[in-house]
């Protein structure tokens, strides 16, 4: 994101919550610049409870491609974030992922993204608002899909994993 690039975050009240993929979308292309997309990494949305956004971060230090191991360590990072400034009466923060790339379509490595953020949010109890795809010729909004029940997953580094 460019320096001379500012949200106004003064008027979040009057922002529509990101929970309409059309809104997060567009959310995104305003936040993320050419060079951004050409270098690629991750996007954090933190999101008030309602989906107003409150901060948007980004990552471009991630591995590609990234294993299960750097997957979960991105997510636990901003679960952690959400966890940190959410307060003990309205809990976490919610959150929007992009994996922001130059191009092509939706692959599995965004599959597997996905599937991470949706089990890591689902296991702290932080709410996934959506996961998206941001590239040079647009962003789109992967499908709504549930956690897989409790036991079907396991992080890499639990003891669950090591069996």
């Amino acid at each position: 994101m460019s320096d001379n690039k500012r949200f106004d975050l003064t008027a979040r009240a009057q922002m529509r919550p990101l929970h309409d993929p059309e809104v997060a979308n567009a959310a995104l292309e305003a936040f993320l610049d050419e060079e951004d997309l050409v270098n690629g990494g991750l996007a954090f949305l933190f999101c008030d409870r309602e989906g107003h956004l409150m901060q948007p971060i980004l990552v471009s230090d991630v591995p590609d491609p990234a294993g299960p191991e750097e997957r979960w360590a991105a997510m636990r990072w901003a679960i952690a974030l959400c966890e940190m400034v959410g307060d003990e009466h309205a809990g976490p923060l919610a959150l929007v992922l992009a994996i922001v790339r130059e191009a092509g379509p939706v692959c599995d490595a965004d599959r597997e993204w996905h599937q991470v953020a949706i089990d890591a949010c689902a296991e702290a109890e932080v709410p996934l608002i959506g996961v998206h795809v941001a590239t040079l010729a647009e962003a789109v909004a992967l499908p709504t899909a549930a956690p897989r029940p409790a036991g079907d997953f396991a992080p890499p580094g639990s003891a669950e994993s090591a069996a």
